[in-house]
């Protein structure tokens, strides 16, 4: 596609590019960063061919960066600006998140923190974070593998146990950070850059989509979150549960709404979910709720019945035109999967978000939305500490 010189402008500090790579569709959101919101002024959506993504062939990589370059090409359309710049959201099995706390002991703790303390604090506990962040999470899912650290955010600070907004000013003994780490394979993250590269664009962050969607939703405090978040895609559905800030399990299992419509419409499978979508039998719903309900076996020591459920996704849609019957369903079972409650997460619901193409009508872009919306955080959230973090430790 030849796009003329008017495209490229100077202005590339204020726009970006929105890339979620699901399972079956590539969604991308054009995206003007003004001071206090971000506005989407162009979308595109294509489709992927059946094997989807992270196979190994020469043919699997050209299709992925072909089916992206198009949904970019359509977002380009719309808005006639092409920035260079690019946030990219990946499945939950791919970009990982999860906490880990590092404590700092200071060595005049009856002296208040200034400025030129902290800083001096955030380098020193930056020399050896990756070693530890690396030592904590290989030590919860049980292997070590090459990990690759994508991105860093302090998310809460106490000291000597009380939480503060910012220790400048206060006395103490023991800080302690904690800090978001999103990470994932070295090979899964040389792929993605593979393919940005491909695009001639320059990555600004792989984020990790749960914690993404947390924080797009306005839940502030991240470490006293507890939710299960339910991410239904056209092929595949993603269980993430979140006990206390910490992702305890992130489970893909193949049922998604394509999958719930076609069955419903004697196999009949629609191209993709934006076409008519007729009223689902409950024998479908039970099968999705089975699969969400297994995905949180291994979880029986934790209290499921006090988190909420949040859904969305394309494939969400067709539970929440259908909430009552979903209830219903879902009382009748004999496990605490029953006493929780299901609620469901619309484009609305982020926030500082403006849709100049007036084409976001539902939950399918809330990945892409949510990537964005951490990319207006992070510019609004200068004066914090995570930009000395990030350059210490990602190269």
């Amino acid at each position: 596609m030849n796009i003329s010189s008017k495209l490229f402008r100077n202005k590339f500090n204020d726009y970006f590019i929105s890339l979620d790579i699901g399972s079956e569709t590539v969604k991308a959101l054009i995206v003007r960063l003004d001071k206090e919101k971000i506005s989407v002024i162009g979308i595109g959506e294509r489709c992927q061919q059946e094997e989807g993504i992270f196979f190994e062939s020469k043919d699997s990589f050209r299709n992925i960066v072909s089916v992206c370059a198009g949904a970019i090409d359509d977002a380009v359309n719309t808005a006639q600006i092409r920035p260079r710049k690019i946030v990219m959201s990946l499945n939950g099995n791919f970009v990982k998140g999860d906490l880990v706390k590092i404590n700092y002991k200071r060595e005049i703790s009856k002296e208040r923190v200034d400025k030129r303390e902290m800083k001096n604090i955030i380098s020193q506990i930056s020399l050896d974070l990756y070693a530890k962040v690396k030592e904590i999470v290989q030590n919860k899912i049980g292997f070590d593998f090459d990990m690759e650290i994508t991105h860093l955010s302090i998310t809460s600070i106490d000291i000597d146990g009380y939480q503060v907004i910012d220790p400048i000013g206060f006395k103490g003994d023991n800080i302690e950070f904690t800090i978001f780490t999103s990470f994932m394979d070295h090979a899964h993250c040389e792929f993605i850059k593979n393919i940005s590269r491909k695009l001639g664009t320059e990555i600004m962050e792989i984020v990790a989509q749960p914690y993404m969607v947390m924080i797009a939703r306005g839940i502030k405090d991240v470490s006293k979150t507890n939710i299960v978040l339910v991410d239904i895609g056209e092929r595949t559905t993603t269980v993430s549960v979140v006990h206390r800030g910490f992702i305890k399990s992130i489970k893909t299992f193949d049922i998604g709404g394509k999958f719930l419509v076609g069955r419903s419409l004697d196999n009949k499978v629609p191209k993709t979910l934006s076409d008519k979508i007729e009223k689902v039998a409950s024998s479908n719903f039970e099968v999705l709720l089975d699969g969400i309900e297994l995905s949180l076996e291994d979880l029986k020591h934790i209290n499921l019945f006090t988190f909420k459920i949040l859904c969305y996704g394309g494939g969400s849609r067709l539970l929440q035109k259908n909430r009552d019957n979903v209830s219903r369903l879902m009382n009748k079972r004999s496990s605490s999967f029953s006493k929780m409650k299901i609620d469901f997460i619309d484009s609305d619901d982020i926030l500082k978000i403006g849709d100049e193409t007036n084409k976001i009508k539902n939950s399918q872009y809330i990945n892409s939305l949510s990537s964005a919306n951490f990319i207006l955080n992070k510019k609004t959230e200068e004066d914090r500490y995570d930009k000395i973090l990030n350059s210490a430790i990602i190269k």
